[in-house]
């Protein structure tokens, strides 16, 4: 194996490439590994390399052409000489990469995140990655989905060596691998035991979330820290001694070491650790597993984690006893699939959304607790009836064409109201069929999400980006998107643009206070309001300055003189604000529909605008129309 690796495998620019299937002969699996890529990680372009003489040679793309390969050499060249991920921010803070063909390409990438992929000896052979036009940041968990996705590659290009009498009994192992892989790392991050992967330099490389509880501290900086800097220096020197001893092979596979932890609240936290090395065939994955038990947490509740700890080690036991016996190819895969079946169940039990598996006939064969929750049934009597026993009548039929989708092969997303258990809720849903091997599909899974709260808050933010919080009239974004929208409606869409501008308001506000002035300013929206038809749009422009949009053709210019002589009149009347009056007047600009025909809704608005600065000048309290040869410098007739 050894041997044929180092045959198969070079460096980049190498020649002696390993064969692979074109497009043309059939294979679609690197082209929907990018469009995975693109939607799992929110980026817009995804690229899968491999190594060719030349130049790399695009096996896989989604965002854009093909062509982008002779654009890449420069971020194909670092990418495979890092263990990890390849990761650019921003490509102008770069000298060599802003300067590059991808940069200054049309597609304009700043931003860009590769893996390199490799053979089980190590040797790199391509390149997953992803871009955007922006700046963009990449966490964490980004990182180890671009991880995954590669090792996914890297394991299908192993899968083209293989006979095709053994092809197909591998691909429904890693099939069963890929979804033990999702379930362990889900498990990983959920389980309440601290768990961390430390380098073999004793720096952090992965932690739970139960790890960071356990340090009380955030994340970052305890990624920054060393973990023998976390212990005195006896525990320290007897950590690396047993863990040296494990390194040698003397001894238990698994060691078990009681130390005290230094906290950065400067108190100290008593631990059980167990170490074992961290089974790999790449040297950037290895290292120790940690595992770190809070005894004094353990102690409280001994009794009854005594019980847990010997259920999972029978069920451990017996499964590995089941899969040792399986085939000698599918062994590991095995092995690995049977640890987490038990855990299946407790795990989606967890999850906050409806999780369920409907087959082809439309009855549940699999539902999580959930469903007694938000629904009030309980999960083993809905397992064997129909969807249509159990679903809210509306509810299903809301979902009903997305659900036919589904059984025709298709991923969907859904979001619709609907009421459970006596509850309105907003429910995003998401229908992936059952497919084995691009077989029919036989059935579908489905995650139910519930977004009420958060479509209430996207309704509450959209209607705060385009109104006023003090007037509640819509803000001069608004008023410039309806006004666009008008305009590209022809001569039916605008009548006419009113500027209106308070005069003498600073008064107001030097004399009587801010708090007087916003009094005025929500009176003055009012009393415009009600000078306008139905159908006309009031805003706000800015401080006490209001815009007006007189839509429709069936209005003359007598008619629309009317309207501004109606409004100077309502702001002229006095303001009654507790025992003080205030008394102002008001200056209008009036375009007229018949110059706005080849101009942008800014230029309009402009030219409304020094109509009013005109009526200023000439005394205030007026009302000044815009005639074409006042058209300000800049502003087109």
């Amino acid at each position: 194996m050894k041997d044929d690796c180092i045959m198969n495998a070079r460096q980049p620019g190498q020649a002696g490439s390993i064969p692979f299937p074109t497009e043309s002969e059939g294979d679609q699996y690197f082209e929907r590994v990018t469009r995975i890529a693109a939607r799992a990680l929110n980026f817009p372009i995804s690229v899968i390399c491999l190594d060719s003489p030349g130049q790399p040679e695009i096996i896989g793309v989604s965002g854009c052409e093909r062509d982008v390969v002779d654009h890449v050499n420069t971020y194909y060249g670092r990418t495979l000489q890092c263990e990890g991920p390849f990761v650019v921010k921003d490509a102008l803070c770069d000298a060599e990469l802003a300067q590059g063909p991808l940069a200054t390409s049309t597609l304009a990438i700043r931003f860009f995140a590769g893996v390199a992929l490799r053979l089980p000896c190590g040797k790199p052979i391509g390149m997953l990655s992803v871009m955007h036009s922006q700046p963009r940041r990449f966490t964490h968990q980004q990182r180890q989905m671009l991880v995954d996705l590669g090792q996914m590659i890297e394991h299908e290009v192993g899968l083209r060596k293989l006979d095709s009498s053994d092809r197909f009994e591998v691909l429904q192992a890693i099939d069963r691998l890929q979804a033990q892989h999702a379930l362990y790392v889900d498990t990983f991050h959920r389980t309440p035991v601290a768990i961390a992967h430390i380098g073999r330099d004793w720096a952090w490389r992965h932690m739970n979330e139960a790890c960071v509880k356990f340090f009380a501290c955030s994340r970052a900086p305890l990624t920054k820290t060393n973990i023998l800097d976390l212990l005195d220096a006896s525990d320290r020197s007897n950590l690396e001694q047993a863990v040296q001893a494990l390194k040698r092979g003397r001894g238990a596979e698994v060691l078990t070491i009681d130390v005290t932890f230094r906290l950065r609240n400067k108190q100290s936290k008593p631990a059980r650790v167990q170490v074992a090395f961290k089974q790999t065939t790449s040297t950037r994955d290895g290292g120790w597993l940690f595992v770190i038990h809070d005894t004094q947490a353990e102690q409280r509740e001994k009794t009854a984690r005594d019980a847990r700890e010997a259920a999972l080690h029978r069920g451990a036991h017996e499964a590995s006893e089941v899969l040792r016996r399986a085939h000698e190819q599918l062994t590991n895969a095995e092995r690995q699939l049977g640890a987490t079946r038990v855990d299946l169940r407790a795990i989606a039990d967890n999850l906050p959304v409806l999780v369920a598996y409907v087959d082809g006939e439309r009855r549940f064969r699999f539902a999580n607790s959930t469903y007694r929750e938000w629904m009030g049934l309980d999960p083993e009597e809905i397992v064997g009836r129909l969807t249509h026993e159990v679903l809210d009548t509306d509810y299903f039929a809301a979902i009903e064409p997305y659900v036919q989708r589904a059984l025709n092969g298709e991923r969907v997303e859904y979001e619709v109201g609907a009421t459970l258990n006596g509850l309105q809720r907003v429910l995003r849903g998401v229908l992936v069929p059952r497919r084995v091997h691009d077989q029919v599909a036989d059935g579908y899974y489905l995650l139910v999400h519930d977004v009420t709260e958060r479509t209430a808050l996207l309704d509450r933010l959209r209607h705060q980006a385009f109104h006023d919080a003090l007037t509640g009239l819509p803000n001069r974004r608004s008023f410039i998107e309806r006004l666009e929208q008008a305009c590209a409606a022809g001569a039916d869409g605008v009548a006419a643009i009113l500027f209106i501008d308070l005069d003498g308001f600073k008064a107001v506000n030097d004399t009587y206070g801010h708090q007087c002035g916003d009094e005025v300013l929500v009176e003055a929206a009012r009393r415009i309001s009600r000078c306008v038809r139905d159908g006309d749009l009031v805003a706000r422009h800015a401080g006490d300055e209001f815009t007006v949009l007189l839509t429709g053709p069936a209005i003359d210019r007598a008619a629309l003189e009317r309207i501004c002589r109606a409004i100077l009149l309502a702001l002229s009347q006095p303001v009654a604000l507790g025992a003080k009056v205030v008394r102002l007047s008001a200056s209008i600009g009036m375009l007229l529909r018949g110059h706005a025909a080849s101009s942008s809704g800014e230029a309009l608005l402009r030219a409304a605008d020094a109509a009013m600065y005109r009526a200023k000048v000439a005394g205030k309290a007026r009302i000044v129309v815009h005639e074409l040869h006042d058209l300000p410098a800049g502003v087109p007739g």
